[in-house]
């Protein structure tokens, strides 16, 4: 396809999935949700910092020895500095309280915003209008305040007289619960900083996050959440877990991480005895450490419907289950070697669907057993691909009347890199497995088994980077589910 041609699909998926929307059934988000700290930062401000400290050495060791977690001050400033010397995004944990007050004396934050793959995902769907259940083991005013009020319907349960109640964030709040800020380092690519000897120059946007949490680290899910989602789990027609990437290698009191996941899954297992329809997405994160990586994949990926993942995080699972071949190329967004890569997770875990965005392109493959027509996970994917442009360009989770003025305005560009990568994955597909190239090329997606439907972005200049893997991943799951009602409609009719 022409760029012409793309920006015409993009337009025609749109108004697919804003005709259906109002189709869609509820939706259970879990299980993380916090507040995000957000501060931009600029080389002259991390050397100045350094400077001042007098921690040049310290921090240039660590930068090239990365501890990924924080210890010291120096820890973070440290993270900041390989996450934009290598244009990663990356999440650290703090392990010590008092470097939560260093952090907020010496950089503050430029604003607080929802944070957590399930607040950030509650809110992007809530903004489509959906009804939305979140998991929020901690409600404090502060926190409430961070869902949006005016569009959809968020639904906190709560114990009353014994009874499960659902509330507003607002009037679920409670003032004795804990405040969890995790702080955002976001940075552009004309980030500069040099210390003592060494240049650090960013090549694209990206960000560092330091994270303080004792709850969510476990994986808790709220009594009220767990009784009052299976009181109308058969209303639900999706289900999005996320949160698995803070889990830790050892907890203090000698349980093990294991045994949060096992509870997760005796949840979804509680869900799908009462509403076998459903279908169950998880967002793998980032995990530092192998073994977690290798725990929650061999636990979990059997459990659910849809994988979710970036071609870091790509890469690093095929590492872990002793795949070596091609991560350079997958981390550099080799169109071929991600499909490859994410085939051998979606055979070896029998996946009915896997998911793979980056920031070029986004890529899935899904089986018959997902029950959705290639075309309609192409334009779910593109639907999802334009609401995270949108809040890369305005800063801001859109609604679909902002996603939809965002793209008639013309402002967002079609990614060119993605459509070479296409072009690629073409070539090989042809070549290797013998499906037409041309036909690929035209229509985006494939009638093979499994069905590869392949996106390149829309892409801007960011004001925001933050949330845009859980915006893309929210959006397409909600057009996938009203474009499925839609299917279901027609063959009733």
């Amino acid at each position: 396809m022409l760029v012409k041609e793309w920006i015409e699909k993009y337009f025609q998926a749109l108004q697919e999935v804003k005709r259906n929307i109002g189709l869609c059934h509820m939706f259970i988000t879990g299980l993380n949700t916090n507040i995000d700290g957000l501060k931009h930062v600029r080389g002259p401000e991390i050397e100045k910092i350094v400077n001042e400290e007098k921690l040049a050495e310290e921090v240039l060791h660590k930068l090239n020895n990365p501890p990924r977690e924080i210890v010291t001050f120096s820890d973070v400033l440290a993270g900041i500095l390989y996450c934009a010397k290598n244009g990663d995004g990356e999440e650290w944990f703090i392990r010590k309280p008092r470097i939560t007050e260093m952090i907020k004396s010496v950089f503050g934050y430029d604003r607080l915003r929802m944070g957590g793959q399930c607040g950030i995902m509650t809110n992007v769907l809530a903004l489509m209008n959906l009804k939305v259940i979140p998991n929020v083991v901690e409600l404090p005013p502060l926190q409430a305040e961070q869902f949006t009020k005016n569009c959809g319907e968020i639904l906190i349960p709560r114990f009353e007289g014994g009874k499960i109640v659902f509330k507003k964030p607002l009037e679920a709040a409670r003032e004795e619960d804990k405040v969890f800020i995790h702080w955002i380092f976001e940075f552009d690519n004309q980030f500069k900083a040099r210390i003592n000897h060494e240049i650090v120059e960013a090549p694209v946007e990206n960000r560092f996050i330091a994270t303080y949490d004792d709850e969510n680290i476990k994986l808790k899910t709220d009594p009220a959440f767990r009784e009052g989602t299976l009181k109308v789990i058969q209303k639900v027609g999706r289900v999005i877990l996320s949160g698995y990437h803070m889990l830790q290698k050892v907890y203090p009191d000698g349980s093990k991480p294991e045994d949060y996941i096992r509870e997760t899954l005796d949840l979804i297992n509680s869900w799908r005895e009462r509403n076998p329809e459903i279908r169950i997405h998880s967002e793998i994160g980032f995990l530092a450490e192998p073994d977690l990586r290798k725990s929650v994949l061999d636990m979990v990926a059997p459990n659910v419907d849809s994988l979710g993942l970036n071609e870091d995080e790509l890469a690093d699972n095929l590492h872990t289950l002793g795949d070596r071949d091609g991560l350079a190329e997958i981390k550099a967004l080799d169109a071929p070697k991600i499909y490859m890569g994410a085939r051998k997770i979606l055979e070896k875990y029998h996946l009915p669907r896997i998911m793979v965005h980056t920031r070029e392109f986004s890529l899935s493959l899904t089986t018959p057993n997902y029950g959705i027509h290639p075309r309609d996970e192409l334009y779910s994917i593109m639907f999802g691909s334009l609401f995270a442009a949108t809040l890369a360009h305005t800063g801001n989770f859109p609604t679909i009347q902002v996603a939809e003025k965002t793209l008639k305005s013309g402002e967002l560009k079609v990614s060119m890199r993605g459509m070479a990568e296409h072009q690629k994955l073409a070539e090989l597909l042809e070549n290797e497995e013998g499906y037409p190239k041309q036909k690929f090329l035209e229509e985006g997606f494939t009638d093979t088994e499994p069905s590869i439907a392949f996106v390149p972005s829309k892409l801007t200049e960011p004001k925001a980077t933050v949330g845009m893997g859980d915006t893309i991943t929210s959006a397409t799951l909600a057009a996938q589910e009203a474009l499925t009602r839609r299917a279901k409609k027609h063959q009733n009719n």
